[in-house]
């Protein structure tokens, strides 16, 4: 099982979801500057254009190896990209993880969860994807939210599984079925 870029670009009236370019290394920049983007995934903690550059090109090493799609959020108003959504898949199950963020500059706007409504019923409904699931540290109440409010359901916490900033921490484990849909 593979992903392939949608074609056409998935969209909404708040975002669209695309493949990274070079052109985005102003994204890059700024989700360096948060204090847990770099903690919890590869975004380099000290930006330069040579590492936004190579961020930039493992996001597309992920569809070329078939580990899945990274795709930037781009918000419609502004044409600037201002996030990430993950789709990885866990093959040969037909399972894949959803992953997001957004850079500060864009939170609380409703971006993240068009972003993740458009990418979770695109990948449910037009590939061979029956299970997509999540995994959100309990703190987070703005990710546990997001999930609720774009039909994920919570399946439980799962003790120490996540490894973040050199210690273990639980996570709450969410899903969104085909048949969800």
């Amino acid at each position: 099982m593979s992903l392939a870029y949608p074609n056409p670009e998935l969209a909404s009236s708040k975002v669209s979801l695309r493949a990274w370019a070079y052109d985005d290394l102003p994204c890059v920049a700024e989700a360096s500057t948060d204090p847990e983007i770099p903690k919890g995934t590869t975004v380099p903690a000290e930006f330069t254009e040579e590492a936004g550059a190579a961020w930039i090109e493992r996001q597309w090493s992920r569809q070329t190896t078939g580990q899945g799609l990274s795709l930037a959020i781009v918000e419609r108003a502004t044409t600037k990209s201002v996030g990430l959504v993950y789709l990885g898949l866990r093959t040969p199950d037909g399972h894949c993880e959803i992953g997001y963020w957004l850079v500060p500059s864009a939170r609380g706007r409703g971006l993240g969860t068009e972003a993740v409504m458009l990418s979770s019923r695109w990948v449910l409904a037009s590939t061979d994807v029956y299970r997509l699931f999540a995994h959100v540290v309990p703190g987070n109440t703005a990710s546990n939210a997001l999930l609720r409010k774009t039909g994920f359901s919570e399946e439980g916490r799962l003790r120490s599984y996540l490894a973040y900033d050199e210690r273990r921490l639980d996570v709450i484990s969410f899903s969104l079925l085909e048949e969800d849909l």
